[in-house]
């Protein structure tokens, strides 16, 4: 049989498995209005008739429906050869898809949150604990049913259409342009905060724009759509973001106690890299503090671990606050020490504006980020030069400030003078070699250099304030943006951002308050709690700590159990005791607090409700801000 005779005896099998496929393009393009009229019930207060409308029309075209063609190609390539499975496939990846957007479209206009797959896990265990009654249910199934037998009606109809090409050739044309078009749109946005494209980003289901600060940059002004968005101005108001939920006032009255303020980052600092033997300047100063030996970043990346230390609510809203920041202007905590005459030393050279910490935080302020040096080390010595030059400058004007420095020394590659490396032996790590079979202890070694020449700068500069008198009247705060791993259990987990075991996410935590006593703290206590306690401890005001905070008070009566919630740059989890939950879309992990695989129990339903309203707290539509009365 020669190849001609082959190809004419395929071309039949080929051409209907063809024809399924146009069937079920056809199929989907029916299916658009529905998933748009799904869709469109997300963002709140918007007006389709208008640009940023159209920005959401056409991120409907181009992300969801654009995606579901996608998927529809490739269970096409899996499944085309055998038409039943792969019609009944397709019409159950629309069934489900379409019945999601209606059911978490109803759920996220009440709670103001998606249902994942963590949620999913608990609806369907744990029903009735959190309100969900027997005819609710028999309602969704109902519901699933009816769509079901909708999709077959669907697929009737998309047999009788013919020709099919044009459809499948229209539907990918029309999605990759407005694909194209939504993501340059929003990565120009996103440079220079246009709240009406970013201010969507939290409504849509699951949905991860471009980011491109290179690339918005150099092509950002070919779009003269978008514009840079001022916080008064009055049409650029959050859509689902409330904060704070009230106003929050502020005002010292003359002779009332104003004290300075010192925040000390050191970049991914663990938590077991404070002792006497690496840090022993700070160990010290921990004597005459608060140290609290349970501690929690935000998150196990930078901006997840910096910006709940200044807003004191949870990293899942980083996303809500990057959206609107040119209406939030800046948090209370930095609102409150503006109106009450505080001089800002903010001294980082950490990518702050890229990251947007710069506009969502300290907008408004000089962030020094040039410092005297050609290698890290140096630098941070130089910073803190900087920082103690700022502190005495303030301290002779009888003017308060809030100093703040973010170490990077100890962030991988790890820098600290060579004479100044009293672990050996120390090795850097080879990314291409890392992996469970590493010995760590020479890398870890490295790590600890670092941190332990970070501590001299430290201590340094601490005694130097001690000296200058200025630790009486200031408070200090010595913490981590996040932790750091080392194939501490063999799993070839190295660095941060890769899980929220305890190496990645428990940090140190040091506030000195010079007027309360020293003490040692063993609960569990978060990044969040330290800007209502610099509110209320430091500034005397706030105290309705819910209206601006997920946090409380460290010096305050603090929970004996609960959910802390930390984030990545792509998903989020709880711990709750030893127990982890990584929430992604489509799973829930599960694993312990050491990384261990050891199974962990469903937490209960008060703490997992707990959990959703401090998620959903700021959830809203008019965004307020501190006043001074």
């Amino acid at each position: 049989m020669s190849m001609t005779d082959v190809f004419e005896r395929a071309a039949p099998w080929v051409t209907a498995r063809t024809r399924n496929f146009g069937r079920a393009t056809v199929a989907l393009c029916i299916n658009v209005p529905l998933l748009i009229l799904a869709l469109s019930r997300y963002p709140q207060g918007l007006v389709w008739a208008s640009f940023d409308g159209f920005y959401a029309g056409l991120v409907v075209l181009g992300y969801y429906i654009g995606s579901l063609l996608l998927i529809l190609i490739l269970l096409f390539l899996l499944t085309g050869a055998w038409p039943r499975f792969f019609f009944i496939g397709s019409g159950a990846l629309f069934t489900v898809v379409l019945y999601y957007f209606l059911i978490d479209g109803v759920v996220y206009r009440m709670l103001r949150v998606h249902i994942d797959a963590f949620w999913l896990r608990y609806l369907a265990t744990t029903g009735e604990g959190i309100g969900i009654s027997g005819t609710y249910v028999v309602l969704a199934i109902g519901g699933l049913f009816v769509l079901a037998g909708l999709e077959w009606l669907v697929f009737r109809a998309a047999a009788r259409v013919r020709p099919r090409k044009g459809w499948f050739i229209g539907l990918t044309v029309s999605a990759a342009l407005a694909f194209v078009v939504t993501q340059a749109l929003h990565a120009a946005a996103y440079e220079v905060n246009d709240t009406r494209i970013t201010a969507l980003t939290q409504d849509f289901p699951f949905y991860y724009p471009i980011i491109s600060h290179r690339n918005a940059l150099k092509y950002g002004s070919h779009l003269s759509a978008i514009a840079k968005v001022d916080s008064d101005n009055s049409e650029m108001t959050g859509r689902s973001f409330t904060y704070p939920l009230h106003d929050v006032a502020c005002n010292i009255r003359p002779g009332d106690r104003r004290p300075n303020i010192l925040i000390v980052l050191l970049e991914s600092w663990r938590a077991d890299a404070l002792d006497s033997v690496v840090t022993p300047n700070m160990n010290t100063f921990s004597k005459s503090s608060s140290l609290f030996l349970d501690h929690f970043s935000s998150g196990n990346s930078t901006p997840a671990g910096v910006f709940p230390v200044f807003y004191g609510i949870h990293s899942t809203y980083w996303s809500a606050i990057k959206a609107n920041n040119a209406v939030i202007h800046n948090p209370v905590l930095i609102d409150a020490l503006e109106a009450n005459g505080y001089a800002f030393g903010i001294y980082a050279q950490s990518h702050f504006g890229k990251h947007k910490i710069t506009d969502a935080v300290f907008r408004g302020i000089e962030i020094h980020e040039d410092f005297a040096g050609r290698k890290i080390d140096t630098r941070d010595q130089d910073m803190t030069d900087q920082l103690l030059a700022f502190m005495e400058i303030q301290h002779r004007r009888a003017k308060p400030f809030l100093g703040f420095a973010f170490y990077k020394s100890t962030h991988y590659p790890y820098a600290y003078p060579a004479g100044s490396a009293p672990f050996q032996p120390a090795k850097e790590l080879n990314v291409a070699l890392a992996s469970g079979s590493v010995d760590p202890a020479p890398v870890r070694n490295d790590y600890w250099n670092s941190v332990h020449y970070v501590d001299q700068l430290v201590g340094r500069m601490l005694q130097r304030m001690q000296s200058e008198g200025l630790l009486d009247n200031t408070i200090v705060v010595i913490t981590s943006d996040h932790g750091e791993e080392f194939n501490d259990n063999g799993s070839g987990y190295w660095g941060h951002t890769g899980n929220f075991t305890e190496y990645q996410t428990r940090v140190p935590l040091i506030v000195y308050v010079p007027w309360l006593q020293p003490r040692v703290v063993k609960t569990a206590t978060a990044q969040v709690d330290i800007a209502p306690t610099l509110m209320q401890e430091g500034l005397g005001c706030g105290q309705n700590i819910g209206d601006y905070s997920n946090g409380v008070n460290l010096f305050g009566p603090l929970p004996r159990v609960r959910p802390i919630i930390v984030s990545s740059y792509i998903n989020h989890a709880l711990i709750i005791g030893d127990d982890v939950f990584v929430t992604w879309p489509m799973y829930v992990q599960r694993y312990k607090l050491n990384g261990s695989k050891a199974k962990t129990s469903w937490p209960s339903s008060d703490l997992v409700l707990q959990a959703a309203n401090e998620m959903a707290r700021f959830n809203g539509k008019k965004i307020k801000r501190v006043s001074v009365r």
